[in-house]
Protein backbone atom coordinates (compact mmCIF):
# COMPACT_ATOMS: atom_id res chain seq x y z
CA UNK A 1 0.00 0.00 0.00
CA UNK A 2 1.64 3.21 -1.19
CA UNK A 3 1.60 6.43 0.80
CA UNK A 4 -0.66 8.03 -1.83
CA UNK A 5 -3.33 5.34 -1.53
CA UNK A 6 -3.10 5.40 2.25
CA UNK A 7 -3.56 9.17 2.24
CA UNK A 8 -6.59 8.86 -0.06
CA UNK A 9 -8.26 6.39 2.31
CA UNK A 10 -7.48 8.57 5.31
CA UNK A 11 -8.95 11.60 3.56
CA UNK A 12 -12.10 9.64 2.70
CA UNK A 13 -12.41 8.48 6.30
CA UNK A 14 -12.91 12.09 7.41
CA UNK A 15 -16.34 11.95 5.75
CA UNK A 16 -17.38 8.89 7.78
CA UNK A 17 -19.22 9.50 11.09
CA UNK A 18 -16.77 9.45 13.99
CA UNK A 19 -18.20 6.35 15.67
CA UNK A 20 -17.62 4.27 12.52
CA UNK A 21 -14.42 5.89 11.23
CA UNK A 22 -11.79 3.58 12.80
CA UNK A 23 -13.56 0.36 11.81
CA UNK A 24 -14.31 1.68 8.31
CA UNK A 25 -10.69 2.73 7.68
CA UNK A 26 -9.32 -0.61 8.91
CA UNK A 27 -11.72 -2.52 6.64
CA UNK A 28 -10.81 -0.51 3.53
CA UNK A 29 -7.08 -0.80 4.24
CA UNK A 30 -7.45 -4.57 4.58
CA UNK A 31 -9.36 -4.79 1.29
CA UNK A 32 -6.74 -2.65 -0.43
CA UNK A 33 -4.15 -5.31 0.33
CA UNK A 34 -5.96 -7.70 -2.01
CA UNK A 35 -6.17 -5.21 -4.90
CA UNK A 36 -3.41 -5.83 -7.43
CA UNK A 37 -4.33 -3.29 -10.12
CA UNK A 38 -6.36 -0.06 -10.47
CA UNK A 39 -5.67 0.80 -6.85
CA UNK A 40 -6.35 4.49 -7.43
CA UNK A 41 -9.83 3.75 -8.76
CA UNK A 42 -10.45 1.51 -5.76
CA UNK A 43 -9.48 4.33 -3.38
CA UNK A 44 -11.70 6.79 -5.23
CA UNK A 45 -14.57 4.40 -4.61
CA UNK A 46 -13.93 4.83 -0.89
CA UNK A 47 -15.12 8.45 -1.14
CA UNK A 48 -18.43 7.29 -2.60
CA UNK A 49 -18.87 4.76 0.20
CA UNK A 50 -17.98 7.40 2.81
CA UNK A 51 -20.55 9.81 1.39
CA UNK A 52 -23.20 7.11 1.49
CA UNK A 53 -22.45 6.32 5.13
CA UNK A 54 -22.59 9.98 6.07
CA UNK A 55 -26.00 10.53 4.48
CA UNK A 56 -27.47 7.23 5.68
CA UNK A 57 -26.16 7.30 9.23
CA UNK A 58 -28.51 6.23 12.01
CA UNK A 59 -27.45 9.19 14.14
CA UNK A 60 -28.75 12.57 12.92
CA UNK A 61 -26.24 15.21 11.98
CA UNK A 62 -24.86 17.24 14.86
CA UNK A 63 -25.52 20.99 15.03
CA UNK A 64 -23.39 22.99 12.62
CA UNK A 65 -20.36 24.98 13.59
CA UNK A 66 -22.02 28.31 12.75
CA UNK A 67 -25.19 27.69 14.78
CA UNK A 68 -25.78 29.99 17.75
CA UNK A 69 -28.34 28.66 20.22
CA UNK A 70 -29.57 31.93 21.74
CA UNK A 71 -31.38 34.34 19.40
CA UNK A 72 -29.76 37.28 21.17
CA UNK A 73 -26.28 35.84 20.64
CA UNK A 74 -27.12 35.09 17.02
CA UNK A 75 -28.17 38.70 16.36
CA UNK A 76 -25.17 40.07 18.30
CA UNK A 77 -22.81 37.94 16.23
CA UNK A 78 -24.44 39.08 12.99
CA UNK A 79 -24.37 42.69 14.18
CA UNK A 80 -20.65 42.40 14.99
CA UNK A 81 -19.92 40.91 11.56
CA UNK A 82 -22.00 43.63 9.89
CA UNK A 83 -20.14 46.35 11.82
CA UNK A 84 -16.75 44.89 10.85
CA UNK A 85 -17.85 44.56 7.21
CA UNK A 86 -19.10 48.14 7.10
CA UNK A 87 -15.84 49.37 8.61
CA UNK A 88 -13.61 47.43 6.23
CA UNK A 89 -15.71 48.30 3.19
CA UNK A 90 -16.45 51.91 4.10
CA UNK A 91 -14.32 53.28 1.26
CA UNK A 92 -16.60 51.60 -1.25
CA UNK A 93 -19.62 53.57 -0.08
CA UNK A 94 -18.33 56.89 1.20
CA UNK A 95 -18.68 59.69 -1.35
CA UNK A 96 -15.51 60.53 -3.24
CA UNK A 97 -13.63 63.62 -2.03
CA UNK A 98 -13.24 65.00 -5.56
CA UNK A 99 -15.26 67.91 -6.97
CA UNK A 100 -17.90 66.85 -9.51
CA UNK A 101 -17.05 63.17 -8.88
CA UNK A 102 -20.11 62.03 -10.88
CA UNK A 103 -18.20 62.69 -14.09
CA UNK A 104 -15.14 60.59 -13.13
CA UNK A 105 -14.84 57.11 -14.60
CA UNK A 106 -12.27 54.34 -14.85
CA UNK A 107 -11.58 53.09 -18.39
CA UNK A 108 -10.51 49.48 -18.83
CA UNK A 109 -9.74 47.20 -21.76
CA UNK A 110 -12.34 45.23 -23.68
CA UNK A 111 -14.32 42.86 -21.40
CA UNK A 112 -12.03 43.70 -18.47
CA UNK A 113 -14.63 44.75 -15.90
CA UNK A 114 -12.38 44.45 -12.84
CA UNK A 115 -10.97 47.94 -12.33
CA UNK A 116 -8.68 46.87 -9.48
CA UNK A 117 -6.16 45.58 -12.01
CA UNK A 118 -4.25 47.60 -14.65
CA UNK A 119 -5.66 46.53 -18.02
CA UNK A 120 -4.98 49.31 -20.53
CA UNK A 121 -1.61 49.13 -22.39
CA UNK A 122 0.21 52.41 -22.84
CA UNK A 123 -0.31 52.19 -26.62
CA UNK A 124 -4.10 52.19 -26.16
CA UNK A 125 -3.88 55.06 -23.70
CA UNK A 126 -2.16 57.08 -26.43
CA UNK A 127 -5.13 56.29 -28.67
CA UNK A 128 -7.52 57.46 -25.97
CA UNK A 129 -5.57 60.63 -25.33
CA UNK A 130 -5.55 61.49 -29.02
CA UNK A 131 -9.13 60.69 -30.07
CA UNK A 132 -11.40 60.50 -26.99
CA UNK A 133 -11.98 64.25 -26.77
CA UNK A 134 -15.57 63.97 -27.97
CA UNK A 135 -16.63 62.09 -24.84
CA UNK A 136 -13.99 63.04 -22.26
CA UNK A 137 -12.58 66.39 -21.27
CA UNK A 138 -9.38 64.57 -20.40
CA UNK A 139 -7.86 61.15 -19.67
CA UNK A 140 -4.91 60.29 -17.43
CA UNK A 141 -2.67 57.23 -17.14
CA UNK A 142 -0.91 55.79 -14.09
CA UNK A 143 0.93 52.54 -13.48
CA UNK A 144 1.94 51.52 -9.90
CA UNK A 145 5.42 50.00 -9.85
CA UNK A 146 7.77 48.98 -7.05
CA UNK A 147 10.68 51.45 -7.20
CA UNK A 148 13.75 52.00 -5.03
CA UNK A 149 13.63 55.53 -3.58
CA UNK A 150 16.44 57.19 -1.64
CA UNK A 151 14.76 58.51 1.49
CA UNK A 152 17.90 59.92 3.15
CA UNK A 153 21.59 60.29 2.42
CA UNK A 154 22.45 56.69 3.35
CA UNK A 155 19.07 54.95 3.33
CA UNK A 156 16.57 53.91 0.70
CA UNK A 157 13.31 51.99 0.58
CA UNK A 158 11.09 50.18 -1.92
CA UNK A 159 7.98 52.28 -2.53
CA UNK A 160 4.96 51.68 -4.73
CA UNK A 161 5.38 54.58 -7.16
CA UNK A 162 2.65 55.24 -9.72
CA UNK A 163 4.29 56.45 -12.92
CA UNK A 164 1.65 58.89 -14.15
CA UNK A 165 0.75 61.33 -16.86
CA UNK A 166 1.14 64.95 -15.74
CA UNK A 167 -2.63 65.67 -15.72
CA UNK A 168 -3.63 62.98 -13.20
CA UNK A 169 -4.27 65.31 -10.26
CA UNK A 170 -5.63 67.98 -12.57
CA UNK A 171 -8.49 65.60 -13.53
CA UNK A 172 -9.13 64.98 -9.83
CA UNK A 173 -9.09 68.77 -9.31
CA UNK A 174 -6.46 68.46 -6.59
CA UNK A 175 -4.36 71.64 -6.77
CA UNK A 176 -0.73 70.59 -7.20
CA UNK A 177 1.92 72.76 -8.83
CA UNK A 178 3.57 70.40 -11.30
CA UNK A 179 6.92 71.63 -12.45
CA UNK A 180 9.40 70.14 -14.87
CA UNK A 181 9.83 66.49 -15.70
CA UNK A 182 9.97 64.20 -12.69
CA UNK A 183 7.60 65.85 -10.19
CA UNK A 184 6.94 63.52 -7.23
CA UNK A 185 3.80 63.57 -5.07
CA UNK A 186 3.98 61.70 -1.75
CA UNK A 187 1.13 60.20 0.21
CA UNK A 188 0.76 61.30 3.81
CA UNK A 189 1.43 57.76 5.05
CA UNK A 190 4.68 57.43 3.03
CA UNK A 191 5.80 60.90 4.12
CA UNK A 192 5.42 59.96 7.79
CA UNK A 193 6.83 56.44 7.47
CA UNK A 194 9.80 56.97 5.17
CA UNK A 195 10.64 60.65 5.65
CA UNK A 196 9.84 61.10 9.36
CA UNK A 197 7.18 63.73 8.49
CA UNK A 198 9.89 66.19 7.39
CA UNK A 199 8.13 69.59 7.08
CA UNK A 200 10.68 70.71 4.48
CA UNK A 201 10.26 67.74 2.15
CA UNK A 202 8.49 69.77 -0.58
CA UNK A 203 11.08 71.02 -3.05
CA UNK A 204 13.67 68.40 -2.18
CA UNK A 205 15.20 66.36 -5.01
CA UNK A 206 15.03 62.59 -4.56
CA UNK A 207 16.54 59.68 -6.45
CA UNK A 208 13.59 57.60 -7.73
CA UNK A 209 14.84 54.46 -9.43
CA UNK A 210 17.90 56.26 -10.77
CA UNK A 211 15.90 59.31 -11.89
CA UNK A 212 16.00 62.71 -10.22
CA UNK A 213 12.54 63.93 -9.10
CA UNK A 214 11.45 67.00 -7.15
CA UNK A 215 8.83 66.52 -4.42
CA UNK A 216 5.90 68.69 -5.50
CA UNK A 217 3.40 67.97 -2.69
CA UNK A 218 2.23 65.68 0.10
CA UNK A 219 -1.45 64.78 -0.19
CA UNK A 220 -3.73 63.72 2.73
CA UNK A 221 -4.56 60.08 3.29
CA UNK A 222 -8.14 60.37 2.00
CA UNK A 223 -7.19 62.17 -1.20
CA UNK A 224 -6.48 58.94 -3.10
CA UNK A 225 -9.54 56.74 -3.54
CA UNK A 226 -8.80 55.30 -6.96
CA UNK A 227 -7.86 51.68 -7.77
CA UNK A 228 -4.23 50.75 -7.24
CA UNK A 229 -2.22 51.28 -4.06
CA UNK A 230 0.52 53.89 -4.28
CA UNK A 231 2.96 55.48 -1.85
CA UNK A 232 3.91 58.17 -4.36
CA UNK A 233 3.14 59.40 -7.87
CA UNK A 234 5.84 60.29 -10.37
CA UNK A 235 4.32 62.79 -12.82
CA UNK A 236 6.08 62.45 -16.17
CA UNK A 237 5.56 64.64 -19.23
CA UNK A 238 4.16 62.93 -22.32
CA UNK A 239 7.54 62.70 -24.06
CA UNK A 240 9.15 60.77 -21.20
CA UNK A 241 6.00 58.72 -20.59
CA UNK A 242 6.17 57.52 -24.19
CA UNK A 243 9.61 56.06 -23.48
CA UNK A 244 7.96 53.26 -21.49
CA UNK A 245 7.29 50.00 -23.39
CA UNK A 246 4.05 50.18 -25.40
CA UNK A 247 2.70 47.04 -23.68
CA UNK A 248 3.04 48.53 -20.17
CA UNK A 249 -0.42 48.07 -18.61
CA UNK A 250 -1.86 50.73 -16.35
CA UNK A 251 -5.02 52.38 -15.09
CA UNK A 252 -6.80 55.05 -17.13
CA UNK A 253 -8.93 57.73 -15.48
CA UNK A 254 -11.30 59.86 -17.51
CA UNK A 255 -13.50 62.86 -16.82
CA UNK A 256 -16.61 62.74 -18.98
CA UNK A 257 -18.40 65.77 -20.38
CA UNK A 258 -21.66 64.57 -18.81
CA UNK A 259 -22.48 62.20 -15.94
CA UNK A 260 -20.55 58.96 -16.24
CA UNK A 261 -22.42 55.70 -16.81
CA UNK A 262 -22.29 53.23 -13.93
CA UNK A 263 -21.21 50.55 -16.40
CA UNK A 264 -20.90 51.05 -20.13
CA UNK A 265 -18.69 50.71 -23.18
CA UNK A 266 -17.59 52.71 -26.20
CA UNK A 267 -15.61 52.10 -29.38
CA UNK A 268 -12.67 54.12 -30.58
CA UNK A 269 -10.90 53.29 -33.85
CA UNK A 270 -12.41 49.76 -33.76
CA UNK A 271 -11.12 49.29 -30.18
CA UNK A 272 -13.68 48.59 -27.43
CA UNK A 273 -13.24 50.10 -23.96
CA UNK A 274 -15.24 49.54 -20.77
CA UNK A 275 -16.28 52.49 -18.60
CA UNK A 276 -17.13 52.29 -14.88
CA UNK A 277 -18.31 55.35 -12.98
CA UNK A 278 -16.58 56.16 -9.70
CA UNK A 279 -19.75 57.74 -8.32
CA UNK A 280 -21.40 55.88 -5.44
CA UNK A 281 -24.79 57.56 -5.67
CA UNK A 282 -26.44 54.84 -7.79
CA UNK A 283 -24.83 51.74 -6.30
CA UNK A 284 -27.83 50.78 -4.15
CA UNK A 285 -30.06 50.62 -7.22
CA UNK A 286 -27.58 48.27 -8.88
CA UNK A 287 -27.75 45.87 -5.92
CA UNK A 288 -31.46 45.27 -6.34
CA UNK A 289 -31.32 43.27 -9.58
CA UNK A 290 -28.64 40.67 -8.65
CA UNK A 291 -30.10 40.29 -5.15
CA UNK A 292 -33.55 39.75 -6.66
CA UNK A 293 -32.05 37.08 -8.88
CA UNK A 294 -30.56 35.40 -5.81
CA UNK A 295 -34.08 35.13 -4.34
CA UNK A 296 -35.25 33.42 -7.53
CA UNK A 297 -32.31 30.98 -7.39
CA UNK A 298 -33.07 30.38 -3.70
CA UNK A 299 -36.62 29.32 -4.55
CA UNK A 300 -35.20 26.84 -7.09
CA UNK A 301 -32.47 25.33 -4.89
CA UNK A 302 -34.18 25.45 -1.47
CA UNK A 303 -37.71 24.89 -0.26
CA UNK A 304 -39.07 28.21 1.01
CA UNK A 305 -41.71 26.66 3.26
CA UNK A 306 -40.98 27.25 6.94
CA UNK A 307 -43.30 24.41 8.01
CA UNK A 308 -46.68 23.94 9.64
CA UNK A 309 -47.16 25.75 12.94
CA UNK A 310 -50.38 26.07 14.98
CA UNK A 311 -51.89 29.53 14.66
CA UNK A 312 -50.43 31.89 17.25
CA UNK A 313 -50.34 35.56 16.36
CA UNK A 314 -47.78 36.52 19.03
CA UNK A 315 -45.20 33.86 18.16
CA UNK A 316 -45.70 34.38 14.42
CA UNK A 317 -44.96 38.09 14.72
CA UNK A 318 -41.89 37.38 16.86
CA UNK A 319 -40.55 34.86 14.34
CA UNK A 320 -40.97 37.20 11.38
CA UNK A 321 -39.32 40.10 13.22
CA UNK A 322 -36.36 37.86 14.11
CA UNK A 323 -36.12 36.63 10.51
CA UNK A 324 -36.31 40.21 9.14
CA UNK A 325 -33.57 41.44 11.47
CA UNK A 326 -31.31 38.57 10.37
CA UNK A 327 -31.83 39.45 6.71
CA UNK A 328 -31.20 43.15 7.44
CA UNK A 329 -27.89 42.29 9.13
CA UNK A 330 -26.86 39.85 6.40
CA UNK A 331 -27.25 42.47 3.65
CA UNK A 332 -24.31 44.72 4.74
CA UNK A 333 -22.15 41.64 5.33
CA UNK A 334 -22.84 40.41 1.79
CA UNK A 335 -22.53 43.78 0.05
CA UNK A 336 -19.40 44.93 1.90
CA UNK A 337 -17.82 41.50 1.62
CA UNK A 338 -18.20 41.51 -2.15
CA UNK A 339 -17.05 45.14 -2.37
CA UNK A 340 -13.77 44.22 -0.64
CA UNK A 341 -13.10 41.73 -3.45
CA UNK A 342 -14.15 43.83 -6.42
CA UNK A 343 -14.68 47.55 -6.79
CA UNK A 344 -17.44 47.01 -9.35
CA UNK A 345 -19.42 44.60 -7.15
CA UNK A 346 -19.68 42.15 -10.03
CA UNK A 347 -23.16 40.67 -10.34
CA UNK A 348 -22.16 37.00 -10.12
CA UNK A 349 -20.32 37.57 -6.83
CA UNK A 350 -23.24 39.47 -5.35
CA UNK A 351 -25.72 36.79 -6.47
CA UNK A 352 -23.64 33.94 -4.99
CA UNK A 353 -23.03 35.72 -1.69
CA UNK A 354 -26.70 36.76 -1.37
CA UNK A 355 -27.84 33.22 -2.13
CA UNK A 356 -25.60 31.76 0.58
CA UNK A 357 -26.65 34.39 3.11
CA UNK A 358 -30.40 34.04 2.46
CA UNK A 359 -30.15 30.24 2.43
CA UNK A 360 -28.41 30.21 5.82
CA UNK A 361 -31.03 32.55 7.30
CA UNK A 362 -33.85 30.31 6.05
CA UNK A 363 -32.30 27.06 7.31
CA UNK A 364 -31.48 28.64 10.66
CA UNK A 365 -35.07 29.90 10.99
CA UNK A 366 -36.49 26.42 10.45
CA UNK A 367 -34.44 24.97 13.31
CA UNK A 368 -35.65 27.44 15.96
CA UNK A 369 -38.41 27.23 18.52
CA UNK A 370 -41.27 29.59 17.55
CA UNK A 371 -41.71 30.62 21.21
CA UNK A 372 -38.21 31.35 22.55
CA UNK A 373 -36.41 31.38 19.15
CA UNK A 374 -33.62 29.19 20.51
CA UNK A 375 -32.15 26.49 18.30
CA UNK A 376 -33.79 23.12 18.82
CA UNK A 377 -31.63 20.32 20.15
CA UNK A 378 -31.50 16.59 20.93
CA UNK A 379 -32.23 15.29 17.41
CA UNK A 380 -33.63 11.77 17.37
CA UNK A 381 -34.22 9.72 14.25
CA UNK A 382 -37.43 7.71 14.31
CA UNK A 383 -38.49 4.87 12.00
CA UNK A 384 -36.95 3.75 8.74
CA UNK A 385 -37.45 4.21 4.98
CA UNK A 386 -39.78 1.20 4.80
CA UNK A 387 -42.20 2.95 7.19
CA UNK A 388 -42.60 6.10 5.09
CA UNK A 389 -46.16 5.33 3.92
CA UNK A 390 -47.40 3.64 7.11
CA UNK A 391 -45.78 5.38 10.06
CA UNK A 392 -43.71 8.41 10.93
CA UNK A 393 -40.15 8.38 9.53
CA UNK A 394 -37.87 11.34 10.14
CA UNK A 395 -36.08 13.38 12.78
CA UNK A 396 -37.57 14.78 15.94
CA UNK A 397 -36.06 17.83 17.66
CA UNK A 398 -37.06 19.31 20.99
CA UNK A 399 -36.95 22.75 22.55
CA UNK A 400 -34.70 22.63 25.62
CA UNK A 401 -37.10 25.05 27.34
CA UNK A 402 -39.98 22.61 26.94
CA UNK A 403 -42.06 24.61 24.49
CA UNK A 404 -42.60 21.83 21.96
CA UNK A 405 -41.36 19.29 19.42
CA UNK A 406 -40.47 19.67 15.75
CA UNK A 407 -41.04 16.77 13.36
CA UNK A 408 -38.95 16.84 10.17
CA UNK A 409 -39.84 14.16 7.59
CA UNK A 410 -36.88 12.39 6.04
CA UNK A 411 -38.86 11.73 2.87
CA UNK A 412 -41.80 14.10 2.19
CA UNK A 413 -45.07 12.20 1.88
CA UNK A 414 -48.77 13.05 1.65
CA UNK A 415 -49.02 12.91 5.46
CA UNK A 416 -45.84 14.83 6.26
CA UNK A 417 -44.77 17.00 3.34
CA UNK A 418 -43.08 19.70 5.46
CA UNK A 419 -41.81 19.96 9.00
CA UNK A 420 -44.48 20.19 11.67
CA UNK A 421 -44.45 21.83 15.11
CA UNK A 422 -46.31 20.50 18.16
CA UNK A 423 -46.68 22.52 21.34
CA UNK A 424 -46.20 20.78 24.70
CA UNK A 425 -48.74 21.56 27.40
CA UNK A 426 -47.66 22.69 30.92
CA UNK A 427 -47.78 19.11 32.23
CA UNK A 428 -44.42 18.52 30.55
CA UNK A 429 -42.69 21.40 32.34
CA UNK A 430 -41.38 19.21 35.18
CA UNK A 431 -39.12 17.42 32.67
CA UNK A 432 -37.40 20.66 31.63
CA UNK A 433 -35.57 22.14 34.62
Amino acid sequence: MTQLHSAMLRAASLLVPGTQRTEWLAEWRAELGYVTHARTGFCLGAFRDAFWLRHNNDAPNAPGVFEVQSPVRCLLLLAALAAVSLYLGRDSFLPLPYPDAGRLAMISADRQYETQKPTVPLARYRLLAAFAGGRFTGVAFYCPTLVRVRTARLTSADLSVAISSPNLFQLLEIPIAVGARGSLVLSDAAWRKYFDADPEIVGRTLDVGGQQAVVAAVIPADSWRLPGRADAWLLEDQRHLDQLPAETAGFVLGRERGLAEQHGAFFLASERFEVSSLSKSRLLLLYLFPMSLSLIFLSVTTSLALGEYPANRETRLRRWIFFGVKIALILPIVICGVSLITVNLQAHGLIAASLLGFRWALIDQRRRCPVCLRLLSNPTRIGGPSQTFLEWYGTELICAQGHGLLYIPEIPSSCYSVQRWQYLDPSWSSLFL
